[in-house]
């Protein structure tokens, strides 16, 4: 059995062993050893914390996965589609794709300059309902590859613990402070808001009886500050099916 013994391989070159992808997947060593021997497939939830892993674009490890050896998807729009990588709840939760959903992929946006660095999801709840409702699709790019300025206004999928990754949209209050907040129709205690603060933290407190003091205070903080660096992509494209209201 082939299997997908090129895992090992690449995981060894960047440094990683089998431990390591069960600790970033969430998964059980075996499990990721079903994985290698190609007796149990990667879920959906699983392919961006994987494909980082490995050094890959999503569509190259869908690929790679297919062909069952490392495998460079195209770098621009003739790959075609980008796979629905689950439904994003507002608490950071990422839910699998039931196999029997009905749209599993869709068309890469035809403005996007490169299909790398794209990322697709469905909205699993109100968490973004003033601007995303349940059930939209949206296509979000990694900032570092599609540019995208960090400006007000913008929403931005966040990581967090256990490869949560949540929707929340950047202001800026009327004392200047940052925030990224969520937008449901309802306040909703499910749904944080967090400081933002646009410079990363070795910038701000170069001593480390500086970063010291800092650590302290983000202990003592009733909110979690986001840095640069927690922000995995920005949202760019939303897809809704029309529904036309009926005229009073």
């Amino acid at each position: 059995m082939v299997g997908q013994t090129w895992i090992k391989s690449a995981l060894k070159e960047k440094g990683y062993k089998l431990k390591d992808v069960a600790e970033a997947l969430a998964i059980t060593s075996p499990r990721v050893t079903d994985i290698v021997n190609g007796t149990r497939e990667v879920q959906s939830d699983e392919l961006r914390p994987l494909a980082e892993m490995l050094g890959l674009s999503v569509n190259s490890l869908l690929l790679s996965l297919e062909n069952r050896e490392r495998s460079e998807a195209p770098s621009d729009n003739t790959s075609g589609t980008l796979p629905i990588l689950g439904h994003l709840l507002g608490d950071g939760t990422l839910i699998p794709l039931a196999e029997n959903t009905p749209v599993q992929k869709v068309a890469i946006p035809a403005d996007a300059e490169s299909s790398e660095g794209l990322y697709c999801y469905i909205m699993g709840d109100n968490s973004m309902a003033s601007e995303i409702k349940a059930g939209d699709i949206i296509i979000a790019a990694d900032p570092r590859v599609h540019f995208y300025p960090m400006v007000p206004g913008g929403i931005f999928l966040v990581t967090g613990p256990n490869n949560s990754l949540a929707a929340r949209q950047f202001l800026i209050t009327e004392t200047g402070e940052n925030w990224l907040v969520p937008l449901p129709p309802q306040p909703n205690p499910a749904y944080e808001s967090w400081r933002f603060d646009i410079l990363p933290p070795e910038l701000k407190n170069p001593t480390p009886k500086a970063a010291e003091s800092v650590n302290k205070d983000k202990k003592n903080a009733d909110h979690r500050t986001v840095y640069t660096g927690d922000i995995f992509a920005a949202v760019l494209w939303v897809h809704r099916r029309y529904k036309p209201t009926a005229s009073e």
